[in-house]
């Protein structure tokens, strides 16, 4: 792994950040956490109450879709092989433990062209961040932008929608094993995401 000071590397990427414009209709490559099946059931299931609950929400994501954003590498028209091979190479630096995130309510994320209906929650939070910055200390080490995000919130989208959904709490939290994270070639037309490479996390007891 570099070594560097994540604080200096952090406060680094806070100051070139930026507002990032749509993705919709560009190829999109980023780093994501996948559900277990366990809690990929639980995502389906809080989808179908929703789809009773709110007329409006009638396209939920598919299973196959279902994630936990961790880092947006690059949006374009095409992802070139180099950008490609840089995230890779970024990734196999980490050096990171297994750990849980645990969502407890549902949330709209206000996003154009339309909102994502979330769930969200803070157990977990502070870990996921970390993971967060230190992918954007290893693309910045070898030479890429990095796309650090202040106000990292982990979040796995269900829906997007026009609609608000009001901040709704969960009966019970779901929680879902981090145990490795993947890095996702999403295109424009297709169901599914190319799934590039995966990296496993330390399990130390």
């Amino acid at each position: 792994m570099h070594e560097q000071n994540t604080q200096s590397s952090f406060d680094f990427a806070s100051r070139t950040m930026h507002p990032k414009s749509s993705r919709f209709g560009k190829e999109t490559l980023f780093f994501a956490i996948l559900p277990d099946p366990e809690a990929r059931q639980r995502c389906m299931e809080i989808q179908q109450k929703l789809k009773r609950d709110h007329d409006a929400l009638l396209s939920p994501l598919p299973p196959e879709r279902l994630h936990v954003s961790l880092y947006g590498v690059a949006s374009a028209e095409k992802i070139k092989d180099d950008i490609i091979f840089a995230a890779c190479r970024a990734a196999s630096a980490i050096d990171a433990c297994c750990f849980d995130l645990s969502f407890d309510h549902v949330a709209t994320f206000k996003t154009a062209p339309r909102n994502a209906i979330v769930l969200s929650g803070n157990g977990g939070r502070e870990l996921l961040r970390q993971l967060h910055v230190r992918i954007g200390i290893e693309m910045h080490a070898i030479g890429c932008d990095p796309h650090v995000k202040i106000d990292f919130q982990p979040h796995a989208t269900l829906f997007y929608a026009d609609d608000v959904i009001a901040r709704t709490g969960l009966d019970v939290p779901i929680t879902l094993p981090v145990r490795e994270f993947v890095l996702l070639h999403k295109r424009p037309g297709e169901q599914a995401y190319e799934h590039i490479a995966r990296w496993p996390l330390q399990n130390r007891g």
